[in-house]
């Protein structure tokens, strides 16, 4: 991937978190953090991955508060770039936030049952 479409997915990534942070009071937007961007290499599509914090109703939630303040960000987005176009946005839930902290409470209770006790005794 080359330099420029990194950089802009970088700009993408914060202009995106911003918005969310500062501009959007929707209710129905959960708390939120923007995982990573994927920017075809045409400038035409971006795929914004997000996480949200809570269970599924949080997230269907959060889904319909993005997907209607969809051109909003889009057109806030578009100020930031200094390209021709601006990309098409679309929001996709990234599970693997979701699956590390899964693994981690899986590990946590795993060490938590093997691991030897202290022994003051000695």
């Amino acid at each position: 991937m080359g330099y420029k479409i990194e950089r802009l997915q970088q700009v993408i990534k914060f202009k995106v978190s911003q918005v969310l942070l500062k501009d959007i009071a929707d209710p129905r937007l959960g708390i939120v953090t923007i995982t990573r961007v994927k920017l075809a290499k045409d400038l035409s599509q971006c795929v914004v991955y997000y996480s949200v914090l809570g269970e599924d109703g949080e997230r269907s939630r959060t889904a319909h508060a993005l997907a209607n303040a969809r051109g909003f960000i889009q057109h806030e987005v578009a100020g930031a770039l200094s390209t021709r176009t601006t990309p098409h946005l679309e929001f996709e839930f990234d599970p693997s936030i979701e699956g590390s902290v899964r693994i981690a409470e899986m590990l946590r209770r795993e060490l938590g049952t093997t691991e030897p006790k202290d022994d003051d005794s000695a």
